[in-house]
């Protein structure tokens, strides 16, 4: 079984406070446990995940750590301006709402997006190296 990097990638973009994200080695199906504050948790899904050998945990939020991310981005940007605009956003108060104002104000927006899809799957491919994990990167379609 061989996973697809973007599908992985993809399933990271979704990560938040309060869920894990499982991938079953035997299937390639990614799954979701909830922690059980704002969901109830799926005991049945817990119990598989913890009896069984064949399910390998996704890197989750703090593991991304997607400031620094934001950080790269504007450090990759060429105009000056743009690019302390940026690093400005991310340092005071509530620096992710600061920050995504910011892309679209200086409409980097798009760029940034796919800045941060390579960013997700570069931790993708480092995550499945790490776990032994076989993966594959999707041809580009024409």
């Amino acid at each position: 079984m061989q996973v697809y990097i973007e599908d992985i990638a993809d399933e990271l973009e979704m990560c938040m406070d309060g869920w894990e994200q499982f991938l079953n080695t035997e299937t390639g199906e990614i799954v979701a446990l909830a922690d059980g504050t704002w969901v109830e948790r799926d005991e049945e899904l817990e119990e598989e995940i913890e009896t069984s050998d064949c399910y390998v945990r996704l890197p989750n939020q703090y593991e991304i750590h997607e400031w620094n991310i934001m950080k790269e981005f504007a450090e990759s940007i060429p105009s000056a301006g743009k690019q302390e605009r940026l690093l400005k956003a991310l340092h005071g108060r509530k620096a992710y709402r600061s920050f995504k104002d910011e892309i679209i104000n200086l409409d980097v927006e798009k760029a940034y997006y796919a800045y941060r899809f390579l960013a997700l799957c570069r931790i993708a491919r480092q995550w499945c190296e790490e776990n032994k994990i076989p993966y594959t990167v999707r041809k580009a379609e024409k």
